[in-house]
């Protein structure tokens, strides 16, 4: 009964220090731009829940996994790692980096105003306001868990098709008695 959850709640943890800790390197170097880094690391968050939630089915329960108790526990794990990615987000802003926000508020004004022109003063000001307001991080933290946990509810629903398996051989033995 509880080793299905401890294996879940460990595989959360291992899967969100993993992509919390990648995230936060590509940031570090400077790589935070690259879409193609943020889909990788994307996918492999996603691949690593899959692959934990077979391995659980597999492993635990006997191959058999119902549809119901395979998105409660994508969604369990998923959760577990979408806070671990946060706290790790937090951390890094926190105390890894010590942000500071001025340089990227100048760029984003100057790219704005070279760019766009047209863009009244309040809309800039709107902007700047939500970039300072966003690299808080507590804000960027909750974000972040927020942004993970949202998709990990929609992976849930589609994924669970695939992992759920139920025990269809239905023995003749029994239906005789």
């Amino acid at each position: 009964m509880y080793k299905p959850i401890l294996l879940t709640t460990l595989f959360g943890i291992a899967i969100g220090l993993f992509t919390g800790i990648l995230d936060s390197f590509f940031h570090f170097i400077g790589f935070e731009e690259y879409k193609i880094i943020n889909i990788l690391i994307f996918a492999l968050f996603f691949i690593g829940i899959y692959r934990s939630i077979v391995y659980l089915r597999d492993q635990l329960l006997n191959g058999f996994l119902s549809y119901w108790g395979g998105l409660k526990s994508i969604i369990y794990l998923g959760a577990i790692a979408s806070f671990t990615i946060a706290s790790i987000r937090y951390v890094y802003l926190k105390y890894v980096i010590k942000l500071n926000i001025e340089p990227i508020l100048e760029k984003t004004e100057k790219t704005m105003l070279d760019h766009y022109s047209f863009y009244r003063e309040e809309l800039i000001d709107n902007r700047l306001s939500f970039i300072e307001f966003s690299y808080d991080p507590i804000i960027s933290s909750s974000l972040y868990f927020f942004y993970y946990i949202s998709f990990v509810v929609i992976f849930a629903i589609i994924a669970s098709f695939y992992i759920r398996r139920i025990d269809r051989n239905i023995s003749l033995a029994e239906n005789n008695s």
